[in-house]
């Protein structure tokens, strides 16, 4: 018996033709958003998908032919339900899919159950992420304002923007698109600080974001993970102990990674072979629909 065939329970006819009918309806908007590399791990996992499927999905020369080969596969093989395709969809880093097709005019149960963290823990995090940012501004002496700041596409040094005043959802829209931006330090403004300032107070240009993770590139440690960094820099205190684990943390984050913004200070002070994690991040290779922002120092004369 061939290995990774397995049914995870009995489905019955209608929640296989529902599934069929749930990808159809929604065949455009999967085809050109569904990153297959992500999906087809997890779909294996399940015994969806056997693992010669997953050779015959990466020959595909696009990303879009690639999730058209998976979702083609998925609908001839009728062994998922649409409940479990959603939840697989979240667990991949496609929240905002699973969003999608768990909307108002859909009959897919929201499927709750995947949630990592409770409500408290989500509150304790937050207040604790902000708690840090507040005490940093404090410190600061310089300007934490964005006012007039110049965002960079770190693969295009043509392309870049002026922050306004009411640039918010305009520029989270454009960071988004981008592959990774980075920002240059300017003398007296710390700019790092000037984003999770906003995130902390007035809200002017990060308010879509749930989650601002700010770390500092010269204090990540050797083969450091993006959530070891989280918890050493940001969750570490001798009178702190969180009440979540790195790992419901992390699957929390993998599920929600479209509503998270992290600022990474100080690219000219990162030991590329330091943390294969953080260069993964920059370049969309880990959490790749979380917006990034990199900071590095202004050259002297520039």
């Amino acid at each position: 018996m061939a290995t990774g065939t397995k049914r995870p329970i009995p489905y019955s006819d209608g929640e296989l033709e529902d599934l069929s009918r749930l990808i159809t309806r929604n065949y455009v908007t999967l085809t050109k958003q569904l990153q297959a590399k992500a999906v087809i791990p997890h779909l294996i996992q399940e015994g969806i998908l056997l693992r010669e499927h997953r050779e015959e999905i990466l020959k595909c020369t696009t990303s879009q032919d690639m999730a058209q080969e998976l979702l083609d596969k998925v609908m001839a093989r009728g062994n998922c339900t649409d409940r479990l395709f959603v939840d697989v969809l979240r667990r991949s880093g496609h929240g905002h899919l699973a969003d999608t097709l768990e909307g108002p005019n859909s009959k897919v149960a929201r499927t709750e159950g995947i949630r990592d963290m409770t409500d408290s823990q989500l509150d304790e995090l937050r207040s604790r992420l902000q708690k840090v940012y507040r005490e940093e501004a404090e410190r600061h002496e310089g300007d934490t304002s964005l006012e007039g700041l110049t965002v960079h596409e770190m693969d295009h040094d043509n392309s870049r923007m002026s922050i306004g005043m009411r640039a918010g959802i305009d520029l989270v829209s454009w960071l988004q698109a981008w592959r990774s931006s980075f920002v240059k330090e300017e003398a007296g403004r710390q700019v790092g600080t000037a984003f999770t300032a906003d995130w902390v107070g007035d809200k002017k240009v990060t308010s879509d974001f749930k989650q601002v993770y700010k770390l500092k590139l010269n204090k990540v440690r050797k083969n450091q993970t993006i959530i070891g960094a989280i918890f050493d820099q940001l969750l570490h205190d001798p009178n702190y102990e969180p009440s979540f684990s790195k790992k419901s943390l992390w699957n929390y984050m993998e599920q929600t990674q479209e509503k998270i913004l992290f600022v990474l200070e100080g690219l000219d002070r990162l030991n590329p072979f330091t943390s294969p994690e953080i260069l993964q991040l920059i370049d969309k290779k880990l959490l790749p629909r979380a917006t990034v922002i990199v900071t590095v120092a202004e050259a002297n004369g520039a």
